[in-house]
């Protein structure tokens, strides 16, 4: 059993059962008879079958004694689950909480389930189904029949005490076993024996052992297995072909162990109320849908509802399942679904009409044999409660294609060899024309399918033909093949420089302080050898193949590609950005060596939506930028201006300002000295950690003994950011880092590469400075557009960014030069209608699939699976308390891999547990109880295996301190920080480690965090949308095996209905993916950006940037060129219909007039786009603030942010 196995076995022994204990059974593999200190219901979570509540009253109690808990025995103490589980009366409750589900929620109390089963497909002429039911029924052990395994150490001691009246050892098979029944006096004189041994051997395994033994009624599993046959005709022959039968009149059933009560002073017996049912449903095309489920009518007293009752406890069924077994089994399809389906969703039917379903479960889930095997028919279907699918690889490796030919470095300019270069490119192209041919070739069953077959060969034809057309202009431009070597080269050397300095394996030590070993000059890494000889870099063939089909693009202006929108979409973790920051080098240099004249400025933008997506991200781009920067000192032909990257984000994330302002530049750099001159960590504020080209930390001791230094300095009124090893070609003396960090510098120096977020552009209509970024200087405007993560832009965001993105472009464009757009996502539905939205511009997706979605040529779906999915649905107990059970129960089996493991590290594999919540409110809610409710939860678990001692009580002493936290309320300069503490590793030091217990996170995980050695992760609960449920959880398992464990709230039908359809749904979860909403030109959007998006245009399109120029709409006709021109743009809109179009003149119309009432009330010279926060007489603002909403009637409001935030609010508490 490998580690991945343990875990989830050890969560299915913690919350469905059996195997939760040390007590000896005879079935040591199954514990189909196992003893456990506990009543089951306070044991386990999951897959029990309750009886029906009822409003009766009167229920007299059949011997339900309380539990022995000895005093002197502290751990042992209340080991259940929450406090909440003792309740002697379990009541539903409303919540009142709305913030997350639509949906009326109820307590997970309310979730006693009295049924479950599981609907499948059968062939007509299936004769008969083979079904068998096991479950699992409790009552209380007797004495004689408890034991605990024990090695024998200090057994004398047991005479010595005088316990050997109570318990004897059995030294042939290890075991300590209790003797008899004992009445109360007995009870007494063993604990007071008891007593004695713990007053002079209270740290021994002797005592511990027979405190576990002695103390707690134990509860004995008696195993019921029941087969039988049914026959299609007597189903048929049942009133509405609904066949039912009692447990108990099946033939061979022994129900000697049944419950048997009283229940309003009469006798009632379960064995007449357990039912098994099946019910027959006529289907098309000869196929049956058969329902299977068991029911447990008995009607239970609702106020004895109690887990602590012995009652309830013996009235419920545990472990339970349905499995039935036939040769006629036949794919299940829910066909309601398949009326008024859109054309896409008809096509992704086509795509994965070879995955197939054979069931689905009620209040339960159901697999299947070779369920991960859509190539072999099931033999027989179940029920089960805690469902798993392995989400296979994708393959980028293709056997058509020669490695040499994927080579960076044989595409460098470092390979003179240009006809054998072109050869190797066109290789590539004619393996895919090769395999679009065969796709062609292949038969498919109807009309229907193969016109929508056809549609996509004729997609996947169009690419072929546009990368034919990039190997063409490189063949035949000699300066497009020049830096598309380049452009190699950059990609080679990034790559060198990170295998070389950033790779934790290189002599085993973390990224360090300070590096004085000489750095290669540029012609040494032509003839050096690459520093992993065993890993070569190569282009995975989608990259290469993107790049070519997107040459033309920027060779070719007159090229109608240049108005397209290239989408690439490929699985998280595939190597998207390498792909994009390739196209981005080639750019950069295409535009300086074809126009050297007007090639500076900022030539591309890349953006993302989330914070700890841009600081991942900016880093891996930062490096290719360097590597360019490299290449330029090196070509007298790529001009005089470095080639630099900006980081423009908000003012939370990194300081704006030079200084005269608060938490300006300046100001930070003292606090960071000020600390250090204290020898006190320091944050670093600028989001630059280490140099990105040997790993040299920016905050580092340059010499033994003295204070560490800083890579940053104010020089001339900017931000100088520079590498501390004096070797490194990014030191001071080689004019440091080109890298822009603070606004005001990027303003004034605009750099070649743009990294910000969507938000930021939102700032176009409060600065006047940022029209330098659009190059109004006789440089080319910005030519490349990157849009990370395009999925994100769905929602109030994604229709305030389709509207302001009007702008942008526009300011993009000239009369002759329109900028690329290249996106990318791994998860995408209605992208067509998404991206004209967002952009008013066609879209291409690739890799295009052809017939199958598990090939597209450039990926392939193989049999090896990293990821295992794990369902997890609790049965009355809530959400959260079942998240800290199963957290323990992780926390618990990655102890048992770190004791069973020769080599300690082995655990880090599994170490840090990631818990993603679908809000900050739920998340909260379980951060407060980590120590009040998670920390006694492990802990008791801990005792139960009696591994409570030192130092297994390590796993969770610190728990307080090693859990960390990535959400949107974590400060940015810790955001960076909590990153690098992630890729702390577990050395196997129990006593003393660093690496991190738990990660609580929100949906700022989904994109962006990379980090191998997370390979374990909780979801609690279904996100809002499935492409967040994909992106999150694709977090873990990148390198290694992981799994993710999907924990369902039973109450929110949403995710009840995941987890019935769990397997069905993991099998075909990209095709699940929700569509994206993108309305631009909602009243909500209009009202809140169109105004913004105004302002940005006069100022910028223009150009009347300057803040004292707002009066200038009354100059030189401008309000009608305004009106014209800022109409124009939506009037070419192919969103936007006739409608739109209107109310969007007239709001247009009603705003200028607006903006012409303040100029004419105000005093010359006296309006300004924004003078500042205070106006006066002399200073007044056109501009106001979301924040400023509530105290005026116009609608002059500029956004600030993308975000639809609205102004908070501040409540005080004067009586409590």
């Amino acid at each position: 059993m490998n580690n991945r196995e343990k875990i989830i076995t050890r969560v299915q022994k913690e919350l469905i059962g059996p195997g939760s204990d040390l007590f000896e059974c005879s079935d040591k593999v199954n514990f189909s008879d196992e003893i456990i200190a506990d009543k089951p219901l306070l044991r386990y979570f999951s897959g029990i079958l309750y009886p029906k509540k009822n409003a009766i009253d009167d229920f007299p109690e059949v011997d339900d004694e309380s539990d022995e808990t000895p005093i002197e025995i502290a751990e042992e103490k209340n080991d259940n689950a929450t406090a909440s589980d003792n309740n002697d009366i379990i009541q539903p409750v409303i919540s009142k909480e709305k913030e997350d589900d639509k949906e009326v929620q109820y307590s997970a109390s309310t979730f006693f389930p009295s049924q479950y089963g599981i609907s499948f497909a059968i062939s007509k002429d299936c004769p008969e189904l083979k079904i068998k039911i096991s479950f699992g029924n409790y009552k209380k052990a007797k004495a004689k029949e408890i034991a605990i395994e024990y090695e024998g150490d200090s057994v004398e001691l047991i005479e010595q005490y005088e316990l050997d009246k109570f318990v004897e050892f059995d030294a042939e098979n290890k075991l300590l076993k209790q003797t008899k029944e004992l009445n109360k006096k007995e009870k007494q004189q063993r604990s007071s024996c008891l007593n004695s041994l713990k007053k002079d051997h209270r740290d021994s395994g002797l005592y511990k052992t027979l405190t576990k033994l002695f103390f707690k009624d134990k509860y004995k599993r008696y195993e019921n297995k029941i087969e039988t046959t049914i026959s299609i005709q007597d189903i048929k022959k049942s009133d509405n072909q609904h066949y039912r039968i009692l447990l108990s009149n099946i033939d061979g059933v022994n129900t000697e162990d049944w419950w048997k009560g009283v229940i309003n002073k009469e006798k009632t017996f379960i064995t007449d109320h357990l039912w098994l049912h099946v019910k027959l449903y006529d289907q098309p095309n000869n196929i049956y849908v058969v329902k299977i489920f068991l029911e447990n009518t008995l009607l239970f007293p609702h106020t004895k509802f109690a887990f602590s009752k012995e009652s309830l406890n013996m009235a419920c069924l545990f472990q339970t399942e349905i499995k039935v077994e036939t040769p006629y089994l036949q794919p299940f399809n829910d066909y309601k679904n398949n009326l008024y389906k859109s054309d896409e969703d008809r096509m992704l039917d086509f795509l994965y009409r070879e995955k197939l379903s054979y069931g689905i479960g009620h209040n339960t889930a159901c697999t299947w044999e070779n369920c991960d095997d859509d190539t072999q028919k099931p033999r027989w279907v179940s029920s089960t409660f805690l469902p798993q699918f392995n989400v296979k690889n994708q393959s980028t490796n293709i056997s058509s294609v020669d490695k040499k030919c994927l080579e960076i470095k044989e595409l460098s300019e470092f390979n003179n060899n240009k006809k054998t270069i072109i050869s190797n490119l066109e290789k590539l192209a004619q393996s895919y024309s090769k395999w679009i041919d065969e796709e062609e070739k292949i038969k498919l069953l109807n009309e229907h399918d193969r016109l929508l077959g056809l549609n996509n060969i004729k997609k996947c034809r169009t690419i072929q033909a546009r990368m034919q057309r990039g190997i063409e202009l490189l063949e035949t431009n000699s300066m497009a093949f020049h830096a598309f070597q380049l452009a190699n080269t950059a990609i080679y050397l990034q790559m060198f420089q990170n295998q070389w300095h950033f790779s934790k394996k290189k002599d085993g030590f973390e990224p360090f302080e300070i590096i004085e070993n000489p750095q290669l000059s540029y012609q040494e890494y032509a003839t050096k050898d690459y520093p992993d000889p065993n890993n070569t870099p190569r282009w995975r063939p989608f990259q290469l193949a993107f790049i070519l089909q997107c040459l033309p693009s920027f060779i070719d202006e007159n090229s109608n590609d240049r108005n397209l929108v290239d989408l690439l979409y490929f699985p998280t973790g595939g190597g998207k950005t390498e792909a994009y920051l390739a196209l981005s080098a080639f750019l950069i240099f295409w535009r300086r060596l074809n126009y050297p004249d007007s090639y500076g400025g900022v030539n591309i933008i890349i953006r993302y939506t989330l914070r700890l997506l841009s600081a991942q991200q900016f880093e891996r781009a930062t490096k290719l930028i360097l590597a360019c920067e490299f290449i330029r000192k090196n070509h007298t032909d790529l001009g005089n201006e470095r080639i630099s990257i900006g980081f423009w984000v908000g003012g939370s994330t990194i300081p704006n300002k030079i200084n005269n302002d608060q938490n300006c530049a300046e100001q930070e750099l003292q606090k960071v000295q000020d600390r250090l001159n204290k020898n006190q960590p320091s944050i670093n504020p600028f989001q630059l950690s280490n140099c990105q080209w040997c790993n040299t930390k920016i905050i580092g001791k340059t010499q033994p003994n003295v204070n560490p230094s800083i890579g940053h300095r104010i020089y001339k009124k900017s931000l100088k950011s520079y590498c501390l090893n004096k070797n490194c070609f990014f030191s001071e003396n080689n004019e440091g880092l080109p890298i822009v960090l603070v606004d005001e510098d990027i303003y004034k120096n605009p750099p070649t590469v743009l990294f910000a977020t969507v938000d930021k552009f939102a700032q176009l209509a409060w600065r006047e400075e940022a029209t330098s970024l659009f190059n109004y200087n006789g440089n080319r405007k910005p030519e490349l557009i990157i849009q990370d993560e395009l999925h994100l832009l769905n929602g109030p965001l994604g229709s305030l960014v389709g509207l302001f993105e009007n702008v942008i472009l526009s300011l993009c464009t000239t009369d002759n030069q329109k900028p690329k757009i290249i996106a990318s996502t791994a998860t995408i539905k209605n992208v067509e209608e998404q991206v004209k939205g967002l952009y008013n511009r066609p879209v291409q997706v690739f890799p295009q699939y052809a017939t199958n979605a598990d090939d597209t040529f450039f990926s392939k779906t193989i049999l090896e699976s990293k990821r295992r999915y794990v369902g997890v649905l609790p049965t009355g107990r809530t959400q959260t308390m079942t998240s800290l059970r199963l957290n323990a129960a992780l926390l618990f089996a990655r102890l048992e891999i770190w004791k069973d493991s020769v080599d300690k590290t082995e655990a880090d594999q599994f170490w840090t547990i990631v818990s993603y919540f679908k809000s900050l409110k739920h998340l909260g809610r379980f951060s407060n109880k980590i120590i009040a409710e998670l920390i006694p939860e492990i802990k008791q678990l801990q005792v139960r295996y009696l591994m409570n001692v030192f130092p297994f009580n390590n796993n969770y002493s610190k728990l307080p301190y090693r859990n960390l936290e990535l959400t949107s309320r974590i400060p940015n300069e810790r955001i960076k920080k909590n990153l690098d503490k992630l890729n702390i590793s577990f050395d196997g030091n129990l006593e003393k480690y660093q690496s991190f217990d738990i990660v609580l996170a929100t949906n700022m995980i989904s994109v962006g965090l990379d980090v191998e050695r997370l390979n374990i992760m909780l979801m609690n609960g279904m996100p809002p949308n499935t492409a967040e449920y994909i992106q999150a959880s694709s977090r873990v398992a990148r390198k290694n095996e992981g799994v993710v464990f999907s924990l369902f709230d039973p109450n929110n039908t949403r995710d009840l209905s995941y987890f019935e359809g769990f397997i069905p749904f993991h099998k075909t979860f990209y095709k699940q993916v929700e569509p994206i909403s993108v309305t631009p030109f909602a009243e909500n959007a209009l009202d809140k950006m169109l105004f913004t998006s105004m302002i940005a245009y006069f100022r910028h399109k223009m150009g009347y940037s300057a803040n004292n120029m707002a009066t200038a709409l009354n100059e030189n006709g401008n309000k009608q060129k305004l009106m014209s021109e800022f109409n124009q743009l939506f009037n070419n809109h192919s969103f936007a219909d006739e409608e739109d179009k209107q109310v969007i003149s007239t709001i247009i119309n009603e705003l200028i007039q607006q903006w012409d009432n303040k100029i004419q009330n105000s005093p010359k010279d006296s309006l300004f786009y924004y003078g500042g926060k205070h106006e006066t007489e002399r200073k007044k603002n056109l501009l106001k603030s979301v924040q400023e909403k509530e105290k005026t009637d116009d609608k002059l409001i500029g956004m600030q942010s993308m975000r639809s935030v609205e102004p908070s609010v501040t409540i005080k508490i004067k009586k409590f």
